[in-house]
């Protein structure tokens, strides 16, 4: 019987030592797996032919009649229910898994393991992304599955369990089945994670909708990863908002400044007002994660991140495009500009709060690379509704490399300029009263002043 080598860690740092030690433990138990002969019960694997165990009829570890353990529980792993035929190599994967779950934090990495053991098709795609985590180095990004031939293994072998599937009438619609597209959905290709949510789009669609899945840990899965796609793609998501997301936040009066904005926009700027749901969402995120980020397990709760964050990427994301006017001189030429800007500085908020939640935020460059192009087109008056576009600058700035945000510290000046303001410190307190998370920007603030101060001195002489 094979058992777990728990791993106490001491000291923060000390899970890197220890996870050097359990992939070089993994290793050894998967060379060793290798020069077993096979027997009749395991999986035949060969370079051309993949053959899959036998699956239970219902995809998932139920089929047994016994309980599934939890990966966190002190346990063996002789005890935890598998769903597909376990050999020592997979074991041995299974058992880096776990170790990894219980001494490092890794977004969701605990979530889809939980829901990998509900089927074998999600069970293989989980196998694949172990034997790429066990090849990665601290800070690396995950590479593709076929720049590794023992992940390219696993993942065929789950398109195949999926696509034996879909070609059964009476799978299709098994939430076991809906898991594992929902794991091919999780790949950091985005045009192939597209074809893989619009599959799972259909297939969703088919038995009612999103909210007839039944395991609400799976309906923010399928949400999280369809959003992640939209927003790197900057498209409209494929689902809605799922049940159970945070937000009803108690804003505790924080945003009274902001709502005066808003209100003031009808007269001022009509061309803005469907944006502003969008952006009281967002307020409502960076007032809910000011009241509770003090709690030092706060950026390290997946699960809350995700509820938290969900709706308001929806909103954001959902709205309509609108094209530039040809003429400046048109009367929504500025305020068309300012709408997208607020959009995608409300996008780059969201992504870099997403990084602060230790997730994978491969949309920020883009979104700040298409501002920078944003705060270029000519003939823009920034100083329409003046507040919201130094907020957006401002955001913008702060998460761009200074080499970069000349465009947005030129535009930042230009609005305190007409404000009549004197230094960065006033606008940055416009800024903090709109939108606003002092832990996520308090180490970059100080840099940004400097550069706003010099150049608008350079601009008196």
């Amino acid at each position: 019987m094979v058992e777990f080598e728990f791993v106490n860690v001491g000291r923060p740092g000390d899970e890197k030592k220890h996870a050097t030690k359990v992939r070089r433990h993994v290793m050894k138990d998967i060379g060793k797996s290798r020069r077993k002969p096979k027997t009749r019960s395991e999986t035949t694997i060969a370079r051309d032919v993949l053959v899959a165990a036998p699956e239970p009829s219902s995809g998932g570890p139920s089929a047994h009649g016994q309980a599934a353990v939890s990966p966190l529980d002190e346990c063996r792993l002789g005890d935890v229910v598998f769903p597909i035929k376990m050999n020592e190599e997979r074991r041995s994967l299974a058992r880096f898994l776990f170790t990894q779950a219980r001494i490092s934090y890794r977004p969701f990495a605990f979530t889809w393991l939980s829901m990998g053991l509900s089927d074998a098709g999600a069970w293989y795609i989980t196998l694949a992304n172990a034997v790429l985590f066990l090849n990665m180095k601290p800070g690396d990004a995950k590479p593709e599955f076929n720049t590794n031939p023992e992940s390219m293994k696993w993942y065929t072998m789950s398109l195949q369990s999926v696509s034996k599937r879909l070609a059964d009438p009476k799978e299709e619609g098994k939430q076991g089945l809906i898991t594992a597209i929902a794991g091919f959905s999780a790949i950091g290709n985005f045009a192939r994670q597209e074809i893989h949510m619009q599959g799972l789009k259909r297939l969703v669609d088919d038995i009612g909708g999103v909210e007839q899945i039944t395991n609400p840990i799976l309906r923010f899965m399928i949400s999280w990863h369809d959003l992640s796609g939209a927003s790197y793609r900057n498209s409209h998501p494929y689902f809605g908002i799922p049940r159970d997301s945070i937000i009803d936040t108690n804003t505790r009066g924080d945003t009274t400044y902001f709502k005066l904005l808003l209100d003031s926009w009808n007269n001022s700027c009509p061309y803005l007002g469907d944006i502003q749901s969008a952006l009281k969402a967002t307020a409502a995120v960076a007032n809910y994660v000011n009241q509770h980020c003090q709690n030092p397990k706060f950026w390290v709760d997946d699960i809350r991140g995700a509820r938290l964050l969900t709706p308001a990427l929806h909103e954001v994301l959902s709205l309509e495009g609108r094209a530039l006017p040809n003429d400046p001189l048109d009367p929504g030429y500025s305020g068309i500009a300012a709408r997208e800007a607020f959009r995608r500085s409300s996008l780059i908020f969201l992504a870099a709060l997403k990084a602060k939640f230790g997730g994978m935020a491969f949309e920020l460059g883009r979104h700040l690379d298409d501002f920078r192009e944003i705060s270029k087109i000519p003939y823009v008056n920034w100083v329409v509704v003046p507040e919201l576009n130094l907020w957006a600058h401002t955001i913008a700035a702060l998460e761009q490399e200074s080499d970069q945000r000349s465009w947005h510290v030129s535009a930042i000046v230009s609005i305190m300029k007409s404000a009549a303001f004197t230094s960065s410190k006033q606008a940055l307190d416009i800024v903090r009263g709109i939108i606003w998370v002092e832990v996520l920007f308090a180490d970059k603030v100080e840099v940004l002043c400097h550069e706003i101060d010099s150049t608008f001195s350079a601009t008196l002489s």
